[in-house]
């Protein structure tokens, strides 16, 4: 088993916990990973899985015509559907001649390709970053932590961007197997694992009394998405308000049911 590593020997080459690692090999995220004694390994040369990484560079920062082409696709997809949309009619929208989008993108797919490693991108790096999370559960209230340990924080005009492409990817998650891979593995399951992972932690420091994190980092996760549905489907004036209003006060039943072992500091 030399050619073996121990979960915590990937975990830290990988950047994340023993816990992720676990999920992934749980759930099959891993293939190569086997189970011995109850206990997982991985080959040393295994292909890291890890989607929840922070990027470091910004491949998104598009300027002047390709900028207009990018936005210009997601907004008319979100509106017409990807098929009822051509080049052309991308084109026509700001004005230049279809062949000039082709010194931007080589094709519809590939500008498809490149909305949904947009929505990836953001996804991922506007998560709070580990020192931030890490300080928050070590000062924050239980409220806190569920609220906005586990809450994107996007750049201004980002926002609307990721709604119209979120519409895009509920619209194609049946026929389109990259959509469909966006909607299983980072809207749900990376979702859930990122606040297991930040539930994990706190219990593990002591902070929380042991619980069932995976539950509770499920039933958050569905709360969220619930309010994303709202959004995507444009609410009636006063709806969506009530709808955070009730998120937040089911957050606070779930902070009722987490022990705090070590309360903040005033």
């Amino acid at each position: 088993m030399f050619n073996y590593k121990t979960i915590e020997e990937m975990a830290e080459k990988w950047g994340v916990t023993t816990r992720h690692i676990q999920n992934l090999c749980r759930t099959g995220k891993i293939e190569s990973a086997v189970k011995r004694a109850g206990a997982w390994f991985i080959p040393s040369d295994a292909p890291s899985p890890v989607k929840n990484t922070k990027i470091d560079d910004r491949p998104f920062m598009f300027v002047g015509t390709k900028k207009k082409i990018f936005y210009s696709a997601i907004r008319l997809f979100t509106e017409r559907g990807y098929e009822n949309v051509s080049l052309n009619d991308i084109a026509d929208t700001i004005g230049i001649r279809q062949s000039a989008i082709y010194n931007h993108f080589k094709s519809k797919q590939e500008i498809l390709d490149t909305i949904y490693d947009f929505y990836h991108y953001y996804q991922i790096s506007n998560r709070p970053g580990p020192e931030e999370l890490e300080a928050l559960l070590e000062t924050g209230s239980i409220f806190d932590i569920i609220t906005k340990g586990f809450i994107y924080q996007f750049e201004e005009g980002v926002i609307e961007q990721m709604l119209d492409i979120a519409k895009i990817v509920f619209q194609r998650a049946s026929t389109d197997a990259k959509a469909k891979e966006l909607f299983q593995d980072l809207i749900l399951n990376e979702a859930i694992v990122f606040v297991e992972d930040g539930l994990g932690k706190a219990v593990d420091a002591g902070r929380f009394a042991p619980f069932d994190t995976r539950s509770m980092s499920i039933l958050i996760n569905c709360i969220r998405l619930y309010t994303l549905i709202w959004l995507l489907v444009g609410p009636p004036p006063g709806i969506l308000a009530k709808q955070v209003e009730d998120e937040y006060k089911l957050y606070a039943l779930i902070a009722n049911l987490i022990t705090d072992l070590k309360p903040p500091l005033l």
